[in-house]
């Protein structure tokens, strides 16, 4: 039964290369060697952080000139 394991342990070393290549051809290929230069790189997930208002440096709400921002006196 010692043979089973090494039938095993080759065939999925063969089935992890080949599903590799597979999806190195799939995403290398087409784009002359941008992968997904126009959808995965500009995918929501990926440029969602630079649309809030932390990136922007937009406050919550602005202070009025003259006005101080917590108690008065300590």
């Amino acid at each position: 039964m010692g043979w089973l394991a090494d039938v095993l342990s080759a065939g999925l070393d063969a089935g992890y290369t080949v599903g590799l290549v597979l999806i190195f051809i799939a995403l290398q290929y087409p784009k002359n060697g941008q992968i997904g230069a126009d959808t995965i790189q500009v995918w929501w997930g990926n440029t969602v952080y630079s649309n809030t208002a932390d990136a922007k440096g937009v406050p919550h709400k602005i202070i009025p000139k003259g006005s101080t921002f917590g108690p008065s006196s300590w």
